[in-house]
């Protein structure tokens, strides 16, 4: 008894040093994997928040809308790494899986832009979606893993989405949070190459944030510029690509021009939030954390850094631009059409004529009657007899007449 005593003494107390896993330690170590890019950690560690929350308020309650935009935005980027490792985008030179390839935009053209800075985890707009046409066949990887978890973000994404639709007349913040979640959804749509749903999510989530936002947010420059990209790999959107990536280029100038302001201490104050009352009584301030991003909040070394970064940006911008103003219109046609129109052109084209030579015809019916000759014995014989060359006015037709008036 008395050996036994100090090991049960010694269990009690390791189950006293590892503590019960709550939803915010759960939520802790999410956030702490996702911000070092360890996306398939980050992925366990919401699930299982995600799976303490529904059990406390379920599946549909407004309190676990949130945990299903977080736990929807590591699928996708888990599935985006792991696309990577399995050779959608791999690196080259030694670079590691996840960093962007530089210099380059989607299909290899223009520079990839980053708006980081908006939201609160901050957002890496095209670092993982550059080459969405180049390697149809290659995103699914070996065994089908990465699209399967672009399905599971979509589905997590939408629970969040129907959630927020409900809430969003209630309050800015959850409208702003239905924003980010079309613009989430998009960038599931993106990669996945369900071009439509792109434009579609990323257009849904533009019109909430330009109602919520002011131009000079970078939130909208961003927004602008994804649906511009979807736009430039759309069939026949090419002016409508151009007139977003326009819109980007003057949000972020409306940005560098407050934070200029801001510098020169020119920038007025911000409105005053106003209280709301919840349906429990208490007030709670609209739109403290829909305007996060606003100049206001900067110091002027920030100000000075972000200044820099979207003088690069503008000139990113500018130069993606001029790009999409340089490239050729596309065909209206579709190419099996234009085969198909050359094809009858060529076997229809008009007879040339040499003197004294019968003209060349490229005439296909008689081989088209011969074979159809079986099967159409039971039609009239005036008009079998026309597609065969023997009417009334055929060289045969008229001997057979002759010989019949001799009789």
């Amino acid at each position: 008894m008395s050996s036994e005593q100090p090991k049960a003494a010694k269990t009690n107390a390791t189950d006293a040093s590892t503590p019960e896993m709550t939803v915010e330690t759960a939520l802790e170590h999410a956030r702490r994997a996702f911000a070092l890019k360890k996306y398939e950690q980050a992925v366990e560690h919401y699930a299982t928040a995600l799976e303490l929350q529904t059990k406390k308020y379920g599946e549909d309650a407004p309190e676990t809308a949130n945990l299903y935009f977080s736990y929807g935005k590591a699928l996708l980027e888990n599935a985006i790494s792991q696309a990577s490792v399995l050779g959608k985008e791999q690196p080259e030179n030694g670079d590691e899986a996840e960093g962007k390839p530089s210099g380059t935009g989607v299909n290899g053209k223009g520079p990839i832009l980053s708006f980081s800075g908006d939201a609160d985890e901050g957002i890496d707009i095209f670092g993982q979606a550059a080459e969405e046409e180049a390697d149809e066949e290659d995103g699914e990887g070996e065994d089908g893993e990465p699209e399967d978890d672009f399905n599971a973000a979509w589905e997590v994404l939408e629970l969040a989405r129907a959630i927020y639709e409900k809430g969003k007349d209630e309050d800015d913040e959850v409208k702003m949070k239905l924003a980010e979640t079309y613009i989430a959804l998009g960038d599931v749509s993106l990669e996945t190459e369900k071009f439509d749903q792109a434009i579609t999510d990323y257009s849904e989530g533009l019109a909430l944030k330009i109602d919520l936002l002011p131009i000079s947010s970078r939130q909208i420059a961003e927004a602008h510029y994804k649906l511009s990209i979807v736009l430039d790999l759309t069939s026949g959107r090419l002016s409508d690509a151009i007139l977003h990536a326009e819109k980007a280029l003057e949000s972020v100038g409306a940005r560098l021009a407050e934070l200029r302001d801001g510098i020169d201490g020119k920038l007025l104050p911000a409105p005053s939030l106003e209280a709301k009352v919840d349906k429990k009584g208490k007030g709670k301030a609209v739109g403290s954390g829909v305007h996060a991003d606003s100049a206001r909040n900067l110091t002027k070394s920030q100000m000075e850094a972000e200044i820099k970064e979207c003088e690069g940006l503008k000139e990113d911008l500018a130069l993606k631009v001029e790009e999409l103003k340089t490239t050729p219109s596309e065909p209206t046609e579709s190419a099996p059409a234009m085969v198909a129109r050359a094809l009858d052109a060529e076997l229809n084209a008009k007879p040339v004529s040499v003197p004294g030579q019968p003209a060349v015809v490229n005439d296909l019916t008689s081989l088209v009657v011969k074979k159809k000759k079986k099967a159409a014995e039971t039609d009239a014989p005036a008009k079998r007899r026309a597609d065969d060359g023997e009417g009334e006015g055929s060289p045969t037709a008229k001997k057979a007449k002759l010989e019949e008036d001799a009789q």
